[in-house]
């Protein structure tokens, strides 16, 4: 799951996925985790490296980088990276 900090990059990079057919969700980002736009995207972990890459080459900034798991009917998400704000590169958790 990927959060942004502004809806306008959270439309770009929801595009940008689509036109590339890598599957993803839009969904509101849960308060717990993040106080950003109030999007986020949800994807699969195993394309987690060609997203960050597909947002570094089209310029999208992103905000923060979670992964979600399931415990019941309840969502744990642990934060892995933040946007480092100087050509895509992410600062680790």
């Amino acid at each position: 799951m990927i959060s942004f900090d502004s809806v306008q990059h959270a439309i770009k990079a929801e595009k940008l996925l689509a036109q590339s057919g890598i599957g993803c969700y839009g969904l509101p980002t849960p308060r717990e985790i993040d106080i950003s736009c109030g999007q986020c995207l949800l994807f699969a972990d195993r394309q987690q490296e060609a997203i960050i890459k597909l947002f570094t080459d089209n310029r999208v900034r992103w905000s923060k980088l979670f992964s979600r798991t399931a415990a019941g009917q309840i969502y744990m998400y642990e934060k892995i990276a933040e946007y480092g704000g100087l050509c895509g590169t992410i600062t680790d958790n």
